[in-house]
């Protein structure tokens, strides 16, 4: 079982961050990896700098080097090349911000069911410390998207997601076909299968490494913030949690927009929103291969 702090202050990450003993594995000159999504131009819901800015602060104050961090998109658009990605990140009101190139990234081996081996950003795997910080929200393909989701997706180069979201469907020109290799991919897979390739990426983004997850439910949207644009959340604001376990901390995020009144009615919000997705795939497949359990404690951190 593992343990989730949580406080429903939205405005004390940085009391949550100690509270939980995140501090504990960051070292003096630390380079510290603070994966974030910096949110499509046009979107409102995404994570902002001042919910965040705060755990910045603290890692500075350990010695260390923090950085807020993505990769690059595989649909066209701002995101999809570092430099418009960085203005991006800018026009959001991120600084200290890295974006790897294309070619800037390591081949990670993880020898499970999808992938014999993981194509995973330098701004990972080159880093000593990553923090995942995680605006909690609704996902056509996933159900949600969470912790786990920011791990994989977001490590994985443009290459990387092109590999987790395309699913070949054997036809007569497959053994020549190099959709494999170019973007012109037999794209979308089905939920649960890109869901599970999603938890390999992500097992590859953090392997060998000191990590740590916090994840806001706040405006809680329906969709991804990979939209220019976003409805109005699902649930009011819940609070903040943090963990060392990816899985635990999106179960424990699950449940509690699960228990909470809003505009969905449901005990199920997040198949309601998209009946056909079975987002426990992620959760069981993740906690299958290692990368966490679904049973946690959850911890008032008296924050």
């Amino acid at each position: 079982m593992s343990k989730v702090y949580f406080t429903k202050d939205t405005g004390k990450a940085a009391e949550l961050f100690e509270a939980s003993g995140i501090q504990k594995i960051i070292s003096a000159n630390d380079l510290v990896a603070l994966k974030i999504h910096f949110g499509e131009p046009g979107n409102t819901a995404y994570l902002k700098p001042n919910r965040v800015i705060s755990v910045f602060e603290k890692i500075k104050a350990l010695g260390a080097r923090p950085f807020f961090t993505d990769c690059n998109t595989l649909y066209p658009g701002p995101r999809s090349n570092s430099i418009e990605h960085r203005k991006v990140a800018a026009d959001h009101g991120y600084t200290d911000v890295f974006i790897p190139e294309e070619d800037d990234f390591e081949t990670v081996p993880v020898n499970l069911k999808h992938f014999k081996s993981v194509f995973i950003g330098n701004n990972a795997r080159k880093s000593d410390a990553i923090i995942a910080l995680t605006h909690f929200k609704g996902h056509s393909v996933t159900g949600f998207g969470g912790a786990i989701k920011n791990l994989g997706m977001g490590f994985g180069n443009r290459k990387g997601k092109l590999k987790m979201h395309q699913e070949c469907k054997g036809c007569p020109k497959a053994p020549t076909c190099r959709k494999n290799i170019t973007l012109e991919a037999c794209w979308v897979g089905s939920p649960a299968l890109v869901q599970e390739k999603i938890a390999e990426y992500a097992y590859g983004a953090v392997k060998d490494k000191k990590c740590a997850y916090i994840n806001f439910i706040t405006d809680v949207s329906p969709d991804c913030d990979c939209y220019d644009h976003n409805d109005p959340p699902i649930v009011p604001d819940i609070g903040i949690l943090a963990s060392f376990d990816p899985v635990a901390i999106d179960q424990a995020c699950v449940d509690l927009v699960n228990q909470t009144e809003g505009r969905i009615k449901s005990r199920n919000k997040f198949r309601a929103l998209y009946p056909n997705v079975d987002w426990a795939v992620q959760l069981k497949y993740a906690e299958g291969i290692g990368l966490g359990t679904r049973k946690y404690e959850l911890i008032d951190s008296g924050a």
